[in-house]
């Protein structure tokens, strides 16, 4: 339900280590592969300024971000996510090339490219394609927290006339998580959606959230009675996760509203 804070197994050790025997043929992602153990372990944005290059190296990893072959192009961006300032400015340009695999596969490099990434991210919520917006929510998404400053934009993209953009925003702003109140006030909204997918994501990033959802209690009890199962259902998962004595009292009242018996069938409708 929520990002990791640290590892949620019996680590012995924090550094990534690649295991000593691994038969599996798969290709190398060694910088991913770190990264995504740091992040398994609560760290975000751990290989941001990690690597010192220069212009030309750069360069042809900017070159290899267009690579057909897939794995290749991954490990440039992630690469570039190492490099600091210059490397995130290569991947904004992969951001915003005409091919949207290479903007997707720039947005990777960015999430994981540290701060530095998120006010070039924050300037292409504003772009006129569709895919670029989305991803570049994504990315912001994955920075969590260091993505805070991004929330006014962010909110601002929920009356976008994309349903896509408006499912990806419901879902980084449960991963942001702050400033609590401008989040909550946004999902708020998002609970009146036209869209199903909008309004039963939104349960899913206030639950999220937990007890800094309060305020959102009242609109929940609302979307209790929505039309979708799915909404009703992760209405109740937000309220459970808020765990207020205000959430817990809808809860109940809920429960009791529903009159459920498990002895109650279409065989077996009345006495005993």
């Amino acid at each position: 339900m929520v990002a990791p804070q640290a590892p949620s197994w019996n680590n012995k050790e924090d550094a990534w280590r690649k295991p000593a025997v691994l038969n599996t043929p798969i290709a190398e992602h060694e910088v991913m592969w770190k990264e995504s153990w740091n992040w398994l372990s609560g760290q975000i944005g751990s290989i941001a300024n990690t690597v010192t290059g220069n212009a030309e190296t750069v360069c042809l990893l900017g070159a290899e971000l267009e690579q057909s072959d897939e794995p290749a192009a991954l490990n440039a961006a992630y690469e570039l996510a190492c490099l600091g300032q210059q490397g995130v400015e290569e991947l904004l340009k992969g951001l915003r090339h005409d091919s949207i695999p290479v903007s997707r596969i720039a947005a990777y490099g960015l999430s994981a490219a540290g701060a530095d990434a998120v006010p070039g991210l924050i300037a292409a919520l504003s772009d006129k394609r569709k895919e670029t917006i989305v991803h570049a929510v994504f990315a912001l998404g994955e920075l969590r927290q260091l993505a805070s400053q991004s929330i006014p934009t962010m909110v601002g993209l929920l009356d976008h006339s994309s349903v896509t953009i408006r499912r990806t925003v419901v879902d980084a702003l449960g991963m942001i998580e702050t400033p609590a109140e401008d989040v909550v006030q946004g999902l708020i909204q998002c609970l009146h959606d036209t869209d199903v997918q909008v309004r039963f994501m939104t349960g899913l990033s206030l639950a999220r959230l937990g007890s800094a959802a309060e305020t959102a209690v009242a609109e929940l009890e609302k979307a209790l009675e929505d039309d979708n199962r799915y909404v009703r259902a992760h209405a109740l998962e937000a309220l459970r996760y808020i765990g207020t004595d205000q959430a817990k009292d809808v809860l109940i009242q809920s429960l009791f509203n529903s009159r459920w018996c498990s002895t109650t069938t279409a065989v077996n409708s009345f006495y005993p």
